[in-house]
C-alpha cells in the first residue's frame, strides 16, 4: 500500500469528519503542531516531515475547531503554559476511536534500540488476543508503530458532554487491556487511555532510538487490512460501562505525577523484579511499590510486574498496598536501601546495581521524572 493511501486510510479509521480537526504533533527534535481541517493537508503535513524527526503522531479524538487557528494546516512551535497550542483532555468533545498501544520490554530496547522481529512477534500476539475481547471483535484494526503494535477501534462518536465518559472509557479500554496483560512476558500495554493520546501515523517511519543491523527503524504499517465501520454496540457498551474505578487503580488515589514510565525500564531495579520476581522479598516489593505507586500509570505498572509472581501475586492485597502507601505518604525507599535490603534478604534475593554510584536518581521514582517531589 502507497504511503499516501496507508495515511489517507488511518484518517478515515479515525473518523474526524465533520467532528473537530486533526491534530498532529512532534516530539524531537523540536516539539512543533499542526492541524489539519482535510484529508489532502493532512498528507502534505505528513510527508514535510517525513524523515525529518524521529516520529510523526496524531491525535486519536477529534480537536474542536477552535483550535484549528492555532496551526492552520501548517506545522508551528508547540507551545506549554498559558500560550498553549496542543490539545489536552479538556478540550475533546468527541470520542470517535479506541487506541491501545503494546510494547515490547528487552534489555536493548531499554538501551534505546527498535524492536527486533522476534519482540514484534510477541507484541502482535498480545494485539492479536486482545482483539477477540468482548466489544472489539470484528472492528478492530491491527497495527505495527516499528517498535511495537496497536489496537484501533472505530466507535460510533461519543459526546463528551461530562468527566464520567473520560472515566467509563479509560475502564473499559483497562479492562480489556487486563485481560490479556500478563499472559505474553516481555510486552506491556501502556495507560494510554485518556482523551488527548497521539498515536503514531500509519505509513511514516519510527526513527526512534539508535538502529542496529537486526534492529532497524521501520514504517509504521496496517498489519490486518483497515477497518472503516464504526460498532453501534461498543459505542453503548463503554456508556454503560461502570463509573468506579478499575479493577487496576484505586477509586479513591489522586491523579499521578506525570512521567515517562518507560524510563523507568533502564532502571536495574525494575528491571531486576521482573527478570526474578519469584525472587522480590516483601521489604523489596514494598520498595517498588513506594516508587512506583505516585506516578501516573503507576499502579497498573505495579501490578503488570507484581502478577508475573503467579505463586504470591493477588490483586487486592496487591492494590491495598497500594492504597496504604498514597493515602498516608510514604516516600520512595531510596536506591542504597534497595541495595541493603537485598544484602539482609540474600535468602530470597541478590539484587545490586553496578551503577549506584553513577545513576543521578536517588531512587527509582525519579527516573520517569523529570523534578524531585519528595525529599528525605
Amino acid at each position: 500500500m502507497a504511503m499516501e493511501q496507508t495515511i489517507t486510510n488511518h484518517l478515515r479509521i479515525l473518523g474526524h469528519k465533520d467532528l473537530g480537526v486533526t491534530e498532529l504533533r512532534l516530539f524531537a527534535p523540536y516539539p512543533m503542531v499542526a492541524y489539519a481541517d482535510n484529508p489532502d493537508d493532512f498528507v502534505r503535513l505528513c510527508h514535510r516531515m517525513e524523515g525529518k524527526t524521529s516520529g510523526i503522531y496524531v491525535g486519536i479524538q477529534p480537536r474542536p475547531l477552535q483550535l484549528f487557528d492555532m496551526a492552520p494546516n501548517v506545522w508551528r512551535p508547540a507551545r506549554s503554559g498559558p500560550a498553549c497550542n496542543c490539545a489536552c483532555d479538556k478540550y475533546i468533545e468527541f470520542v470517535t476511536t479506541l487506541f491501545f498501544d503494546i510494547d515490547v520490554v528487552s534489555h536493548q530496547r531499554t538501551k534505546g534500540h527498535p524492536a527486533c522481529d522476534d519482540e514484534l512477534t510477541l507484541s502482535l500476539h498480545a494485539a492479536q488476543l486482545l482483539r477477540r475481547q468482548e466489544g472489539l471483535t470484528d472492528f478492530s484494526t491491527i497495527c505495527c508503530s516499528g517498535n511495537g503494535h496497536y489496537v484501533v477501534t472505530p466507535v460510533v462518536p461519543i459526546l463528551v458532554n461530562d468527566g464520567e465518559l473520560a472515566v467509563k472509557l479509560r475502564n473499559f479500554c483497562q479492562q480489556a487491556a487486563d485481560q490479556v496483560a500478563g499472559r505474553i512476558q516481555g510486552v506491556k500495554f501502556d495507560p494510554v487511555f485518556n482523551l488527548s493520546r497521539v498515536m503514531r501515523v500509519m505509513g511514516t517511519t519510527n526513527r526512534k532510538g539508535q538502529s542496529l543491523p537486526k534492529r532497524p527503524h521501520r514504517r509504521a504499517q496496517f498489519v490486518t487490512e483497515p477497518i472503516f465501520d464504526r460498532s453501534v454496540a461498543l459505542h453503548h457498551i463503554i456508556l454503560n460501562t461502570d463509573t468506579e474505578e478499575s479493577s487496576s487503580t484505586a477509586g479513591s488515589l489522586p491523579e499521578g505525577i506525570r512521567g515517562d514510565l518507560k524510563k523507568l525500564e533502564g532502571c536495574q531495579f525494575i528491571r531486576w523484579c521482573r527478570k526474578n520476581p519469584e525472587q522480590v522479598s516483601e521489604p523489596l516489593w514494598w520498595a517498588m511499590i513506594t516508587n512506583l505507586a505516585y506516578l501516573e500509570g503507576g499502579p497498573q505498572l505495579i501490578h503488570e510486574i507484581s502478577r508475573l509472581d503467579t505463586r504470591r501475586y493477588d490483586y487486592h492485597d496487591t492494590q491495598r498496598v497500594i492504597e496504604r502507601v498514597i493515602t498516608a505518604g510514604y516516600k520512595p525507599v531510596l536506591c542504597k536501601t534497595l541495595v541493603s535490603e537485598a544484602e539482609r534478604c540474600s535468602e530470597r534475593g541478590g539484587f545490586q546495581c553496578y551503577k549506584i554510584r553513577q545513576c543521578p536518581a536517588k531512587a527509582p521514582m525519579y527516573r520517569a521524572i523529570s523534578h524531585t517531589v519528595y525529599q528525605r
